[in-house]
């Protein structure tokens, strides 16, 4: 093992940065005096870094402080303690016992040291509404995240568009980051990113935030991938990946760690990852609706007119996003009457459309998992919206045949099995399974922009999607799409 140079001797009663320095250089004596260069391929922090550690001159980060410490075979939490301890003396005298990072004796610091004395990354960003009617979800999400014997797989939060995943995450959050120390990173994923980020690069973006030198980051994707999955294993992080689009943007950024958590969010359930927990969100109960208007638009406003909340959580179909936007607009009217504010929004036609609150609008939630969708998937929601009483009885799709009726022509071409377009759009975020196997629920506001969506479509005629007559599939076989008779529920 190579043996870095002498350092400068240090004065024992100098402070507290000064007394940790002494301790860290102790314990790298101990290891048998690896060079830094040696120590921060352990520690995964720059040379220059772990040396002004040692150097006295300033406390140094939680972060380094830890690396320095395991570097050198270092117990994490005793080291942690002690940093801790110096961090509390150092604010505790007359004077500042800890020069700040301006102060620091090189004129000119490098880029890796000026990272190193930045904070911990906190990138979280805060709750969009207040939690309501969600304390089993919440629980749930808790259990499943919670330390155990071994490594804690992340958690994928799914389901449909507005239900409020994001804000079921961050609260999340927000309660492990006070167990997780090192940091907390956020990575949007959704429609603002469009599916373009890619995995080495969210994770470079990852490794920068918490300090790495650039010069130790891995200009091969997979290697730097594999850093990321390093630092994760051996620094208590949380890391949550919002509004996740496919399984691709995240399968290579996915550990199951014994310090670190990750928490993903997806309309769908993004079935093929492997090796993930699975928290499905459903819309909230009429109490929790409630809850969450009375928090938005008042207590007592609402207790005036219990019947008109109840009337406007049942046409937003307990959706926290269309009640929140609701809620928001009824909000910005406090002189009006709210039965007469609520019978007005709910007068007009087509409600979804009118669900807007500054740049935050429920249709282009909509929008955007529309355009998604494949020309058969948006035939089917179309045709879901625009059946009548027989294959839907309030909201609900019986069976996956009756979603359409006779075509007049044979299709030309291939045709995808119903059941996987209906997987498709239950992905999306725009249709719901029931409790009932093999049922399915449009909510009402979707109904509403399904049938907008349809009738301004300028794509043409329908195509024409049905088996001949007397072509029956065998048994067994993939059922193509859509079927042509129309069934009856049993």
């Amino acid at each position: 093992m190579s043996v870095g140079r002498p350092e400068k001797p240090l004065a024992p009663d100098a402070g507290p940065a000064t007394a940790f320095a002494l301790e860290l250089r102790r314990l790298r004596a101990a290891a048998g005096s690896p060079s830094y260069r040696e120590l921060a391929r352990r520690a995964l922090f720059s040379a220059s870094v772990l040396s002004d550690a040692a150097a006295g001159h300033r406390l140094p980060t939680l972060q380094v402080a830890l690396a320095f410490a395991e570097a050198c075979g270092g117990d994490r939490a005793v080291w942690e303690r002690r940093w801790r301890a110096a961090a509390g003396r150092a604010g505790d005298g007359p004077g500042p016992a800890v020069k700040p990072a301006q102060q620091a004796p090189e004129p000119r610091l490098r880029a890796a040291a000026v990272r190193a004395v930045l904070p911990v990354p906190a990138q979280l960003p805060m709750e969009p509404r207040p939690l309501a009617g969600r304390a089993r979800e919440l629980g749930e999400a808790r259990a499943l995240t919670a330390a155990g014997a071994g490594p804690v797989p992340p958690l994928v939060i799914h389901g449909p568009t507005g239900v409020g995943k994001s804000a079921l995450a961050l609260r999340l959050a927000h309660e492990l980051a006070a167990d997780l120390p090192d940091g907390q990173l956020y990575v949007s994923l959704g429609a603002a990113a469009d599916g373009r980020k890619d995995a080495p690069g969210i994770a470079g973006g990852m490794l920068r935030s918490l300090g790495i030198a650039p010069e130790l980051i891995p200009d091969d994707p997979a290697q730097r991938i594999g850093l990321y999955r390093s630092v994760l294993y051996e620094r208590r992080l949380l890391v949550v990946f919002d509004g996740t689009l496919q399984e691709r943007q995240v399968r290579d950024l996915l550990v199951a760690a014994p310090h670190s958590r990750i928490v993903v969010t997806a309309r769908s359930r993004l079935l093929g990852l492997d090796g993930v927990r699975r928290l499905a969100l459903p819309v909230l109960g009429r109490d929790g609706s409630m809850d969450l208007l009375a928090g938005i638009v008042g207590t007592e406003r609402l207790a005036a007119a219990p019947r008109a909340g109840l009337l406007l959580a049942e046409a937003c179909g307990d959706l926290p996003l269309a009640l929140t936007l609701a809620g928001r607009r009824l909000a910005a009217r406090p002189e009006a009457f709210l039965s007469e504010a609520v019978a007005e929004l709910l007068a007009a036609d087509g409600l979804s459309g009118r669900l807007r609150v500054g740049d935050e609008s429920l249709t282009e939630r909509y929008e955007d998992a529309y355009r998604r969708l494949t020309p058969p998937a948006r035939l089917l929601l179309h045709r879901f919206a625009a059946t009548g009483a027989a294959p839907c009885v309030d909201g609900v799709i019986r069976t996956p045949s009756t979603a359409l009726a006779h075509a007049p022509e044979p299709p030309r071409e291939p045709v995808e099995p119903v059941e996987d377009v209906l997987e498709a759009v239950v992905d999306s975020g725009l249709l719901e399974r029931t409790d009932v196997p093999g049922q399915y629920g449009l909510p009402p506001l979707v109904r509403q922009f399904a049938l907008a969506r349809a009738a301004a479509t300028a794509d043409g005629p329908e195509p024409a999607w049905h088996r001949p007559h007397g072509d029956r599939p065998a048994p067994g076989a993939a059922r193509p799409f859509p079927a042509m008779t129309q069934e009856t529920p049993a």
